[in-house]
């Protein structure tokens, strides 16, 4: 019998699809191409607000750059054999802090974005079946051109990034080594509470929250 928990998620699921629409109909490339735009734009309409308060970018990516991204598979990904080895409530509150960390480095490299052109290369077929790579370019004159790459998997909400390639380094393969690093010296029951998020009892997670009902693909 399924638990009125997960039920009470999928429910949230099957009400917030509505709004997924629009983004089952879209390309990898014009997925990624629109919230890089949505973003450059709110860099140019709260611009006041970004030179008050830096970290107000942050409050952008979450809402234009994190719903577009597949948070549980790259957690997942991330910490390869052991994922299987932490209970689902610390899979969740672990997602929650994978997202946030790499937030915290998106929102940095958006924030050297503003005034910059971007260009678009062919998307491109990975290695992995349903994946492929949209690629941007981002120059500015008299500096070197800035390489990004974005692996995206098509899903039953659209496409969603699974990794951030920068400069010819995935921050997943990255991350990976140094949370295995971590985990050697530690332990994994250590390294899962080192997240705020995992060991703060106060933090309650929104049931209506993507990071949520995206773990549902793993239970």
């Amino acid at each position: 019998m399924i638990c009125i928990t997960r039920l009470f998620l999928i429910l949230s699921v099957l009400l917030l699809s509505g709004h997924q629409v629009s983004a089952l109909t879209m390309t990898a490339e014009e997925t990624v191409r629109e919230s890089t735009q949505e973003v450059l734009d709110r860099l140019h309409t709260d611009r006041d607000k970004l030179e008050s308060n830096p970290k107000y970018i942050q409050v952008i990516v979450e809402e234009l750059v994190v719903p577009h991204f597949d948070f549980a598979t790259m957690s997942h990904l991330v910490l390869g054999k052991h994922w299987h080895e932490i209970n689902e409530s610390q899979q969740i509150c672990f997602i929650h802090g994978f997202k946030n960390l790499l937030v915290r480095r998106y929102a940095d490299i958006f924030l050297g974005f503003d005034d910059k052109i971007i260009v678009y290369q062919p998307t491109e077929p990975a290695e992995e079946e349903g994946v492929v790579i949209v690629k941007q370019t981002i120059t500015r004159p008299g500096e070197e051109p800035f390489f990004i790459e974005y692996p995206v998997r098509s899903g039953e909400y659209g496409w969603k990034v699974i990794d951030l390639v920068v400069e010819g380094i995935s921050l997943l393969k990255s991350y990976h080594g140094t949370f295995q690093s971590e985990i050697h010296k530690k332990g994994l029951q250590a390294f899962i509470d080192s997240f705020q998020e995992c060991n703060d009892k106060s933090v309650k997670y929104d049931s209506q929250s993507m990071l949520i009902y995206t773990v549902l693909n793993f239970l």
